[in-house]
C-alpha cells in the first residue's frame, strides 16, 4: 500500500443509477466510506427497444458523473475508478458515450462483463458476511442479474442473465397500471424460461441467498415496514421466501402511484420493483431458498475492494508457485500428490522444451500452476473432479495471471483426466485458437505425470525421456513395483502422443 493513508473514489455506472463512493484507506488496506452519492439516470431506459442509450440519458449521466468527480476532488481522492455494467456493455452507441465522457470530463470508464460483475458482488458479500456452505450471492441491477455459487468461500460458478429490472420493465405494457394478470403471467414465464435455460437441472439447493441491488433493498425495506420496524440500515436484514412472494404479488396488484407510497419502498423504485421482485421470487423458488439476506453495500463496495487490492500490489509480486499453493491449501488439496505430479510434469517439460518454441519459460510457469492445482476439484466432490477443478480455477483469484492465462491453466487442469478436448466443452471454448496447441501439449504432460503417481504413494522418484524411431519413451525411475504407475501413465498417454505426433511408451528403470 502507499506509505500513508489516502482516499479513493469509485463510481458504479449501472442501468438504473450511478453511485459514487469516496473512501479513506488506511495503511493496512482497511477503509471507511466518507461520502456516498446516488443519481438515478436510467441509462438502460429504452435500450431494449432501440439497442442504444438515449441522448437525454447520456446527458443526465454525464451531468451526474461531473458532480461525482467534483465530490471526489473536494474529498481529496487521489484515485478515481469508474466501472460500467450491463447498459453500457450492451448498447450499440457505448463508444459514443465513452468518448463523450472522456472528452468532457477527462474520465476513462472501464466496462466489465457479467462474470466480472458477479465476482465484484461476491467480493462484497464475502467481506460482510460469514458465507453459508454452499453459498449463493445474487446481484440484480437494471440491466442484468448475476448469480454466484460458492463452496468453502471459493467461487464455483458465475451466471449472468439479461434479467435486470429496467430491462424487464420494458416488456410490461406501458398502458397497463397495474400490469394485467396476462402481462404478469408472460413476465413470469419469460423469467422461468431464462432461469431454466441457464441452470437446467444443475442449480444447487440453497437455504440462504445473499442479495444486493435496488430490488433487494426494496424487498427487505417493505418487509421491515410490514413488521413495524424502522431500521437505521437494511444491511444484513432478512426476509423469508414467503414474504418475498407475498410482497411481489402485492406490489404487482397496485397502481404505480399507490406503489410509490408503500412504506419501505423508495418512490423512484415503484416501477422497477415489480419485475425485479418477480425475478427474485422465481430464482429463490428454483434454488429452494428459505430466506434472503440484504447486502446493501453490494457492487460498489466490490469495486472499491478490488480497487484497493489493485493499488496494494507492489513491484515484488508473490511468485506464481506460492499463489497456486495458497489457493490449493484453501481447497484442501493433497499436498504430497500435488508435489509428485508437479515434479514429474516439470521434468517431462524440461526434457521436451529444447527445440520447441511453444515450451518457453512462461509456458513452464503455467504448467507448474496447473499441475499444483489439477486435483483441487476434489474440494467439491470426487465425481467429475476434473470439471470441478476447472470451475474453481477459472474463478480463482490467482494474482500474477492474466484472464487468458487463467483460462489456460484451468483447461490444463480440466483435461488432466477424462475425455480429450472437444469443441462442445465450455473449458475449450474459453481458450483462444492460438493457445489450443499449448493447452493440448501441457495437458498431455500433466495426464502422464498424474498417471505416474496413480497409487499416490510417490513410488516414482524421477522421470526422464528417451527418443527412438517414431517413439518417445517416458522412463519412470523408482524402487519397488511400479506396475500401477506404468498402467496409469500409459492409459493417459494419448493426448501427449497426439500433440507430439509420435507413439509413447512408458517404461520403468531403477
Amino acid at each position: 500500500m502507499p506509505a500513508r493513508p489516502f482516499r479513493v473514489a469509485v463510481i458504479d455506472i449501472g442501468s438504473n443509477s450511478i453511485r459514487g463512493v469516496v473512501a479513506e484507506v488506511a495503511l493496512d488496506g482497511s477503509h471507511r466510506v466518507i461520502d456516498d452519492e446516488r443519481f438515478q439516470t436510467r441509462l438502460g431506459a429504452g435500450l431494449t427497444d432501440t439497442g442504444a442509450i438515449a441522448s437525454d440519458r447520456i446527458a443526465a449521466s454525464i451531468e451526474a458523473l461531473g458532480t461525482l468527480l467534483a465530490v471526489a476532488e473536494s474529498r481529496g481522492a487521489t484515485t478515481v475508478r469508474a466501472v460500467a455494467t450491463a447498459a453500457v456493455r450492451t448498447a450499440s452507441n457505448s463508444d459514443e458515450f465513452l468518448s463523450l465522457v472522456r472528452e468532457r470530463l477527462g474520465l476513462d470508464i472501464e466496462i466489465v462483463d457479467g462474470e466480472t460483475e458477479g465476482h465484484l458482488a461476491f467480493a462484497s458479500a464475502a467481506a460482510n458476511f460469514d458465507l453459508p456452505d454452499p453459498a449463493c450471492v445474487l446481484d440484480i441491477g437494471g440491466g442484468s442479474l448475476e448469480v454466484v455459487f460458492a463452496l468453502g468461500g471459493q467461487i464455483t460458478a458465475v451466471h449472468s442473465l439479461p434479467l435486470g429490472a429496467v430491462r424487464l420493465l420494458a416488456g410490461l405494457p406501458a398502458d397497463e397500471d397495474p400490469p394485467s394478470a396476462g402481462a404478469l403471467k408472460r413476465l413470469r414465464a419469460e423469467v422461468r424460461l431464462a432461469l431454466a435455460s441457464e441452470f437446467g437441472d444443475t442449480a444447487p439447493q440453497i437455504q440462504t441467498v445473499i442479495g444486493s441491488g435496488g430490488t433487494i433493498t426494496s424487498l427487505v425495506g417493505v418487509a421491515a415496514a410490514d413488521r413495524g420496524q424502522t431500521p437505521v440500515t437494511l444491511q444484513g436484514a432478512e426476509v423469508s421466501a414467503s414474504e418475498v412472494a407475498e410482497i411481489s404479488a402485492r406490489l404487482a396488484a397496485m397502481r404505480s402511484a399507490a406503489r410509490a407510497r408503500v412504506p419501505g419502498l423508495a418512490s423512484y423504485r415503484a416501477d422497477t420493483a415489480v419485475p425485479g421482485s418477480v425475478v427474485v421470487t422465481e430464482l429463490m423458488h428454483l434454488l429452494g431458498a428459505e430466506r434472503l439476506v440484504a447486502n446493501q453495500k453490494g457492487l460498489r463496495e466490490g469495486i472499491l475492494l478490488d480497487t484497493i487490492a489493485r493499488l496494494g500490489r507492489d513491484s515484488a509480486p508473490v511468485p506464481l508457485r506460492d499463489v497456486a499453493l495458497r489457493f490449493g491449501e484453501r481447497c484442501r488439496f493433497d499436498v504430497d500428490h500435488s508435489a509428485h505430479v508437479t515434479g514429474h510434469a516439470l521434468q517431462i517439460f524440461d526434457a521436451l522444451a529444447p527445440g520447441r518454441p511453444l515450451l518457453d519459460a512462461r509456458a513452464r510457469e503455467l504448467l507448474e500452476v496447473a499441475a499444483i492445482l489439477h486435483d483441487v476439484g476434489y474440494f467439491i466432490g470426487h465425481d467429475k473432479h476434473h470439471r470441478h477443478s476447472w470451475h474453481l480455477i477459472i474463478h480463482a483469484p490467482l494474482a500474477g495471471l492474466t484472464a487468458r492465462e487463467v483460462a489456460i491453466v484451468a483447461a490444463i487442469a480440466r483435461y488432466h483426466r477424462g475425455s480429450l478436448p472437444k469443441a462442445s466443452h465450455e473449458a475449450w471454448t474459453r481458450i483462444a485458437e492460438e493457445d489450443r496447441d499449448l493447452v493440448r501439449l501441457l495437458a498431455g504432460i500433466v495426464r502422464i505425470a498424474d498417471g505416474l503417481d496413480r497409487s499416490q504413494t510417490g513410488r516414482v522418484t524421477s522421470v526422464s525421456l528417451e527418443s527412438g524411431p517414431h517413439v518417445l519413451r517416458v522412463i519412470a525411475h523408482g524402487a519397488g513395483d511400479l506396475a500401477v504407475e506404468l498402467y496409469g501413465a500409459d492409459a493417459k498417454s494419448e493426448l501427449l502422443a497426439r500433440s507430439l505426433g509420435t507413439r509413447i511408451e512408458i517404461v520403468a528403470r531403477r
